[in-house]
């Protein structure tokens, strides 16, 4: 599942499902994001305890690769050089309104 938009009274929030459960993955510690190895492409997030079970049900283990859900944030951060000063203050913008 992709990351989706929570919609709750005024409030919009993006959120990450496990796509082996179907659930919300409530904290960055508790998740992963998979991808195949040999083509990379689309990514996949579990839970910890899901991780496993998702791998076997899609190929195995060896065809898969992942990184705790907390590097992501960093990663991707990265690779699209946010800078996050700015970040912070368009998104406390941003909730004013």
């Amino acid at each position: 599942m992709p990351i989706e938009i929570w919609v709750g009274g005024d409030l919009f929030a993006p959120i990450v499902v496990c796509d082996h459960c179907g659930q919300r993955i409530e904290k960055a510690s508790e998740g992963n994001y998979q991808y195949l190895l040999d083509v990379g492409g689309r990514v996949y997030f579990t839970h910890k305890k899901c991780c496993m079970a998702f791998e076997a049900a899609r190929g195995g283990r060896l065809r898969w690769a992942g990184m705790p859900l907390e590097v992501l944030l960093v990663h991707l951060a990265h690779n699209l050089k946010v800078n996050w000063r700015k970040a912070n203050e368009l998104a406390d913008f941003l909730d004013r309104i």
